[in-house]
């Protein structure tokens, strides 16, 4: 039994196209696209009223953990700068996670990004006080929703070397689990706080993990100054790169972290020549432009990266129409020089590096592809073409169009009501949740 969407305006990112025509569904991939698809006995068929139809989004660095911060109280202490930022509010958070919290963060995150049409995150999680096994509660709270996630721990020497090791431990674990099962569903990566906070064997183990397990490492990079200023300071006299002007990307360099399959989230405070040696080991960068922007932490040279950018919300919601809408408000005050077009690129890129990881096809509706398919009532009143689809995306779609949403075959969301989920249940568990976290959060020693 099958699946098939009728009177449907499909739009594909990955290459940009619009086409008026009709998809079948079955056994958890699209199996065709036709102007018309011949039925078979038992299909479901979906009239879907002329609107847009596109594929699941991707959200391309995301911080699930803080999906309960919305609302919490302002820290005792103000922060003056975005490393107080870290000491005073996320560094706190996450060291108030406990096994509920990490549950119910992943699956009313990934309510949220359901009712927002995005069915993939990449995830980056840190709860130094429940490590072991973290990575299984956020897989459990986003497989009760039935989306998909490319995850790791955010490994860091913050906490001493046994804390170290626990987050190198729970990457190693999740990394044996996910190469055993290959579902399509869920994969892991290597995963780092910053270069900051790391020691150099610590770069090192994350590295010879990542080429162990054949996969990159999921790091930030150039957040904030200090950054750079920590890797300058660890130079030795005797460096060769002792006159560097990148000494961050240097350090990143000489202990093997910019490989192909890397992904460095933020990059605002990167030279020129930062940029270039990151477009020549084909890295991909993660741009997080709500994030950037709420942490006053800059804007990175987004026009001079050649090597794949894509979109995240670092932890600020699941919403990817927002996140490019501001992606281009904030290239435009720049004036960096991007067009539409290489915004909605950053979304294919996303699903790209995605597909990649988990091994099936996300970010396209073609056959083959995986049926993660968004159904919206957006019915345009100005014409809507491949030549201008750009300008409907960012102008003329929101998240509040969407309807209906299947992911690998199965419908997640339907007529915007959850399937198997009750949003008021959800909610009020969430708010309890919330309430235990932020007090443990009080009780922190400031």
């Amino acid at each position: 039994m099958g699946i098939v969407l009728t009177n449907a305006l499909l739009v594909d990112i990955d290459p940009l196209r619009v086409d008026a025509c009709e998809l079948r569904i079955d056994g958890g991939r699209i199996v065709a696209r036709n102007a018309r698809i011949a039925t078979e006995p038992g299909d479901e068929i979906v009239n879907c009223g002329g609107g847009v139809i596109l594929p699941g989004l991707v959200n391309g660095h995301t911080h699930l953990y803080s999906a309960l911060a919305v609302g919490m109280p302002a820290p005792a202490n103000t922060p003056r700068n975005f490393l107080e930022i870290l000491k005073f509010v996320w560094w706190r958070l996450d060291q108030a996670l406990d096994v509920e919290s990490i549950v119910v963060s992943a699956r009313i995150g990934a309510i949220q990004a359901l009712r927002c049409g995005t069915t993939t995150f990449i995830d980056h999680h840190a709860s130094p006080n429940c490590i072991s096994g973290s990575l299984d509660l956020i897989e459990r709270g986003i497989s009760e929703v039935g989306l998909r996630g490319v995850m790791c721990y955010e490994t860091t020497d913050r906490h001493g070397r046994l804390g170290r090791k626990a987050g190198l431990d729970e990457n190693r674990r999740y990394l044996d689990k996910c190469r055993n099962s290959r579902d399509g569903r869920f994969a892991a990566m290597v995963g780092a706080h910053a270069s900051f906070t790391l020691e150099d064997d610590s770069l090192d183990a994350l590295t010879d993990m990542a080429v162990s397990f054949d996969t990159g490492v999921h790091i930030h990079v150039a957040e904030d100054p200090c950054d750079d200023e920590d890797a300058r300071s660890r130079r030795q006299p005797n460096d060769a790169h002792a006159v560097s002007s990148h000494a961050l990307i240097d350090r990143l360099e000489r202990h093997g972290l910019l490989r192909s399959k890397s992904i460095l989230a933020h990059g605002t405070h990167l030279t020129s020549e930062s940029v270039a040696r990151l477009n020549e080991a084909g890295v991909t960068l993660a741009h997080n432009a709500r994030s950037n922007m709420n942490n006053a932490v800059g804007y990175a040279p987004m026009a001079a990266f050649c090597c794949p950018v894509m979109l995240g919300t670092d932890g600020i919601g699941g919403d990817m129409f927002a996140e490019a809408k501001a992606a281009w408000m904030i290239s435009r005050h720049q004036k960096a020089g991007l067009t539409p077009v290489d915004i909605v690129a950053m979304l294919a890129n996303s699903a790209r590096r995605a597909s990649q990881a988990l091994g099936v096809t996300l970010g396209k509706l073609e056959v083959g592809a995986a049926a993660d398919v968004v159904i919206t009532d957006y019915v345009s009143f100005t014409p809507l073409t491949t030549e201008n689809l750009t300008g409907h995306l960012l102008f003329g779609l929101f998240s509040n169009h969407v309807r209906s949403v299947i992911v690998n075959g199965v419908w997640r969301l339907r007529d915007g009501w959850l399937v198997d989920l009750d949003l008021a249940a959800e909610c009020n568990s969430a708010v309890q949740a919330a309430r235990s976290l932020w007090q443990r959060m009080s009780a922190l020693p400031l």
